[in-house]
Formats: C-alpha cells, sequence, structure tokens
C-alpha cells in the first residue's frame, strides 16, 4: 500500500483526538498566520484555530474541509506564499529530503519541526506499515543553517511525545530565517 493510500485509510472514520505536546510548546511564539503541513486530521490546527491563531492546514490523505486543504504539499508550496509560521509535527520523517529542502527554501520566517530521528529506527512501532525517512539532526542542522535558518531551540531524545507505550526518540527544532 502506497504511503498516500495508508493514510486515507488512516484518518477515515477516525474522531479527531487532542492536541499534542508540541502544539503547546509553540504557541507562545505564533504571533501571525500559520500553516500545519501534513496536519493529518488536523488535531494540532484545530488547537491553533481555537486559540484564535489564523491557520489552515494542507494534507493530501485527509478530506477538505473549511480549515484543511486536501493538496499535495509540493504542489501547495508551487502555488502559495508562505505564512509566517509553518508547524510540521510528525511530518517531516515522512517526507524525502528533496521536499524538505522546498519547504526550507519556502519558508519565510519561523519553521517548527518535530520529527523521528535516526535514533528512532530500531524502536517499535504502534503504527509500522508506511515509509518513514528518519531525520539525521547534524543534517537538518545544516540543512536550516544553509537556507538562513537560526536555530532558536534545538531537544533530542525521548519523552517528548508518548503515545500509549510508545516513546519515540524525537527531534524538535524552532528556527527562524533571518
Amino acid at each position: 500500500m502506497d504511503d498516500k493510500k495508508y493514510w486515507e485509510k488512516f484518518y477515515r472514520n477516525k474522531p479527531t483526538k487532542r492536541h499534542r505536546p508540541f502544539a503547546d510548546f509553540v504557541l507562545p511564539i505564533i504571533n501571525g498566520n500559520l500553516i500545519d503541513i501534513g496536519c493529518g486530521d488536523g488535531r494540532d490546527l484545530y488547537y491553533f484555530i481555537k486559540k484564535r491563531i489564523p491557520a489552515i492546514g494542507v494534507d493530501n490523505a485527509h478530506k477538505n474541509t473549511t480549515a484543511i486543504v486536501k493538496q499535495d504539499i509540493g504542489e501547495y508550496l508551487q502555488k502559495n506564499e508562505s505564512p509566517s509560521f509553518v508547524y510540521a509535527r510528525f511530518f517531516w520523517h515522512a517526507i524525502d529530503r528533496r521536499l524538505q529542502l522546498q519547504i526550507l527554501k519556502w519558508t519565510k520566517k519561523y519553521i517548527f519541526i518535530e520529527a523521528r530521528t535516526t535514533e528512532d529506527k530500531r524502536t517499535k512501532k504502534i503504527f509500522e506499515n508506511h515509509e518513514r525517512h528518519y531525520v539525521d539532526v547534524p543534517r537538518l542542522v545544516k540543512d536550516l543553517k544553509n537556507n538562513n535558518f537560526q536555530i532558536e531551540h534545538l531537544t533530542e531524545g525521548r519523552g517528548l511525545s508518548r503515545y500509549k507505550e510508545e516513546d519515540p526518540h524525537l527531534v524538535r527544532i524552532i528556527a527562524k530565517k533571518n
């Protein structure tokens, strides 16, 4: 099953769950328009909207709603200008490096990334049946710097986003474009 079909099936008929801790973590920084790329069911997106953040989500595998645009993120980048804040929770490890670099070039102010690292490859996962591009943290840092970002926060480790019995090894980054 390809990734798009995997995620379409995953989100079909599932209620939107509570937002994740990363949304709380970045909320104090956001003071303008936000895009949640790869927003899935919109759990964090709807949290931001509830907090009166002007926000939209883009996800190729979720149905269109008033807040979520169902579109390939690469196509979206070509047709739309970046808002001030780009939020990518559990999306960075779902896309290839080519698209990662496109997003970094497109982002005009802030990017927030929470993603599985290469240290998480051997961790047993609840949801196994899809492709992951585990993040090599030093390479991501280099990519950010090469795209004129200054890293304002970087945390790496476990305990950042537990789900049931799973505790993935993650990186959290807040970076601002110079």
